[in-house]
């Protein structure tokens, strides 16, 4: 045999020519080959797995029990210095994270969907972590004021549909965003140490019983902590609970940085609700984009008397940066089209004004919808009001 057919050798202590590759090689050839093949390859040698950054796992609703799997994946997620982990449960069984799941200091993305979350008592925490979704998931008691401490460098937070935690007490420097979608057993929520803050949406999809009872968030308060917000999303729902406590006329500390409030399922004719909104306005002289969707309305139900939004100064202020606002489902009442017309009479820069009926209404009622907005005065020449049926 001729020196050119011998096998080569490869002075680095392993056994074959593939393990000796260099890294990036290596990690190019497994995105190249089909998922079963490539984490066969642990089996065969360590060296050419290598540490898994990035995992995503999807699990049917089906009769099959995956328990077993499952965790047997995240047990070798646990040893490989996985950083990116999705775990999306659409079983009707929730699935139990087992404690390993929480000795994985790499992690820096976090997802998961339908999972009981209960770290064990001896937790170190979560230290490289930066982002943190969770949907449909249910929390042990008080589980909430033990998590955030512990993931120091946090910076977008996601609850959707979640259960078991009552009280939101966020303490996180580098949190940037936060959003609760859903979150029916919310009584409380507060922000302390949380200056990057930029983006907040709170929208609790359902009505508050009782509002009173049981709440202890402060409107004033709850909003004094965030200094450099740019986008604030309520719903009707939450508007509400703020309510329940003192509601001032204007924040002593403006919000010169909110470019962007949305507020959803509102109910125009609610004062509690308006209250909350006007004093956001008031408070907010840099907005720029406003958008509203108005909330379904009981058939027959009589409206209050709308007359404060007919009081003069009742903004309080011009909102000379205002450019775009888009109000969505309404059905016609005082309410909506006095609120309208104070915003056109307070916006000398507007320069859209996108109104949207509900389709309940009828042509006739739209007809007059359509014929009060187009009598109502501008304060800037150049606002365009575009009225469609959803």
């Amino acid at each position: 045999m001729t020196d050119s057919h011998k096998r080569i050798a490869i002075d680095n202590g392993t056994d074959d020519i593939v393990s000796g590759l260099p890294r990036n090689l290596i990690d190019n050839i497994l995105e190249r080959m089909p998922v079963r093949d490539a984490a066969r390859t642990s089996i065969l040698s360590r060296n050419w797995s290598g540490p898994v950054l990035k995992f995503s796992l999807y699990i049917p609703n089906t009769h099959c029990d995956w328990d077993l799997h499952v965790t047997q994946w995240l047990l070798f997620l646990s040893r490989n210095g996985i950083k990116e982990l999705n775990l999306d449960n659409r079983n009707v069984k929730s699935y139990k994270l087992p404690s390993y799941v929480f000795s994985c200091p790499e992690l820096t993305h976090l997802k998961l969907r339908n999972c009981v979350f209960k770290p064990p008592e001896v937790f170190g925490g979560f230290c490289n972590l930066i982002s943190l979704h969770f949907e449909k998931m249910v929390f042990a008691a008080n589980i909430f004021g033990t998590l955030v401490p512990s993931v120091p460098l946090l910076e977008t937070l996601n609850f959707s549909g979640c259960t078991g935690i009552e009280h939101f007490n966020i303490h996180s420097p580098k949190l940037k965003t936060f959003f609760a979608t859903d979150s029916r057993d919310v009584k409380s929520i507060s922000f302390q140490s949380t200056p990057n803050l930029t983006m907040i949406s709170i929208v609790l999809g359902k009505k508050a019983e009782n509002p009173g009872q049981g709440s202890t968030i402060n409107l004033n308060k709850f909003l004094y902590d965030l200094p450099r917000i740019l986008k604030i999303c309520f719903d009707g729902f939450f508007l509400k609970l703020l309510a329940a406590g003192p509601v001032p006329w204007v924040f002593s500390i403006p919000f010169n940085q909110l470019k962007h409030l949305v507020f959803t399922k509102i109910r125009f004719d609610d004062l509690d609700q308006m209250s909350c909104v006007l004093c956001l306005l008031r408070s907010s002289p840099n907005l720029k984009k406003l958008r509203m969707t108005a909330s379904a309305v009981r058939e027959n139900a009589v409206e209050p008397n709308p007359s404060y939004l007919e009081a003069p100064g009742f903004i309080f202020q011009m909102l000379n940066q205002l450019r775009t606002v888009k109000i969505t489902s309404i059905t016609g009442l005082r309410a909506e089209l006095l609120f309208i017309k104070c915003i056109l009479a307070c916006s000398p820069f507007l320069e859209t004004m996108h109104v949207q009926y509900h389709q309940i209404v009828d042509a006739h009622e739209g007809f007059r919808i359509s014929t009060e907005l187009m009598r109502f005065s501008r304060a800037s020449p150049r606002a365009e009001i575009i009225y469609v049926k959803s």
